[in-house]
């Protein structure tokens, strides 16, 4: 189980102060995100997510309204038994569909179709989404309106992850799959596999050879070729290259809300450097309207270690900021962490800027309102590699809990009291990768018609 949640939104007056109005609702109904009456002021069951307080037992949606943009959270309990086996199946079917798979894996697929376990903890019902309304642009045409939406939840992590062994190998291949030297051919699969491998525990060898010997006298004594594959040959440690989900979606004069499009990858534009304002960030003299930490699966890798996707948000009478981290720590074979920050300025012409309660600073001439800037940072290392680089070796130092706060927006890390370097600070350390098929630096415009 995560770490409680630290939900925080501001007072309604307090936000109305900024121009933000606060959303509160108790339904998983899609349209109390989009629509509906509510409140001015909060429901006294949402009073525990004033100032400081934790989440409790409920997990309600939380939100404001602000700058054009509509903004909600919702923790989430484990997933029941029900719940799980839908989504095992969901990605089943998507793992060993061959409609984009290359011919070798296809032919594999008709031996034996592949099976996946999802996480152990996985929060299915939790989620964050950022919505910009288009209805300020007026209507189209044909009576409709544009609006985009940014959204993180855990079935669309692990569907990326699912869809990436389209393209994995069914079975396991020579020990040279685990050294650098390895044929081209296998590193053009793995381009298309997009960071997800197949990694193997330190006892794997021994397992591993313990395995063909009993597959291969299975093989001879009944001729089933299919024997040396399993069908539970899967990544493991869940290494999705998740970076978010975008939604285009329409409404007419009605309210009619369908979903046009969904689109991860093909609309971002790419940047030459990072475009994000990090000293705004810092600024303390903004005060955070929305803050919340949304777990969306854990898993200890059957005691081998740990990975878990978690998305913070903090929203700022200028800004809002997201950081999605995905953590993986394999003991004794490997240690990696894949980030990715989203920042967006707000749009003064509909923000309402308190005086009193913030600076006037410049963010700089590249940074635009309602642009969408996101950094993808991909960093890993084997653990002989951490050996080599100084760094510790010791499983307990790479321990998620142990990160620092500091790390949320992105600013200066730092040591512990007791002098160790904090967890946010080991991972700085660790070396940058390239991530296949992500720009380091993009942009999304909101609200593109």
């Amino acid at each position: 189980m995560g770490p409680a949640s630290r939900r925080q939104v501001l007072s309604p007056e307090t936000l109305a102060a900024f121009g933000a109005s606060p959303i509160y609702s108790s339904s998983n109904s899609a349209s109390d995100l989009h629509g509906g009456d509510r409140n001015s002021s909060a429901p006294s069951q949402f009073s525990k997510y004033f100032a400081t307080t934790n989440t409790s037992v409920e997990n309600p949606i939380i939100g404001i309204k602000i700058g054009g943009w509509t903004i909600c959270t919702q923790n989430s309990s484990i997933g029941d038994e029900q719940k799980m086996e839908a989504l095992t199946e969901l990605l089943e079917e998507i793992a060993n569909s061959t409609e984009d798979a290359n011919d070798d894996v296809q032919s594999q697929a008709v031996v034996r179709q592949r099976r996946l376990c999802p996480p152990e903890i996985t929060f299915l019902d939790a989620f964050i989404s950022l919505r910009h309304d288009g209805s300020d642009a007026g209507y189209d045409d044909d009576n409709t309106t544009k609006a985009s939406e940014i959204r993180f939840n855990a079935t669309d992590a692990l569907s990326e992850w699912a869809e990436a062994h389209q393209f994995l190998e069914s079975r396991p291949v020579d020990e040279s799959e685990h050294d650098t030297r390895v044929s081209s051919s296998l590193l053009n699969q793995r381009k298309k596999c997009r960071g997800v491998t197949i990694l193997r525990t330190l006892d794997a060898k021994v397992w591993s050879n313990k395995s063909k010997r009993l597959t291969d006298d299975t093989a001879s004594d009944s001729g089933d070729a299919a024997a040396n594959s399993s069908e539970f040959y899967y990544d493991w440690t869940f290494s999705s290259p998740y970076a978010g989900t975008i939604l285009t979606s329409s409404s007419d004069s009605s309210n009619n809300y369908n979903i046009d499009l969904i689109n991860n990858r093909q609309q971002w534009q790419p940047l030459p450097k990072s475009q994000i304002p990090f000293h705004l960030l810092q600024d303390t003299s903004q005060p955070i309207l929305l803050y919340d930490d949304i777990h969306l699966f854990e898993d200890d890798l059957h005691d081998n270690g740990e990975s878990s996707l978690n998305i913070k948000i903090r929203v700022m009478p200028k800004c809002w900021y997201v950081l999605q981290r995905l953590y993986v720590r394999v003991d004794y074979v490997c240690v990696k962490c894949r980030e990715v920050r989203y920042f967006c300025l707000l749009d003064e012409n509909d923000v309402v800027t308190n005086a009193s309660a913030t600076k006037t600073g410049s963010v700089g001439n590249s940074c635009k309102p309602n642009v969408v800037y996101r950094d993808v940072t991909w960093r890993e290392a084997s653990w002989t590699e951490l050996g080599k680089m100084s760094l510790p070796v010791d499983p307990s130092a790479w321990i998620e809990h142990n990160i620092s706060g500091s790390g949320v927006i992105g600013g200066n890390f730092s040591t512990t009291s007791t002098g160790v370097p904090s967890f946010a600070s080991l991972l700085a350390k660790l070396p940058l990768v390239t991530p296949p098929d992500l720009e380091k630096h993009a942009l999304f415009i909101a609200g593109l018609r």
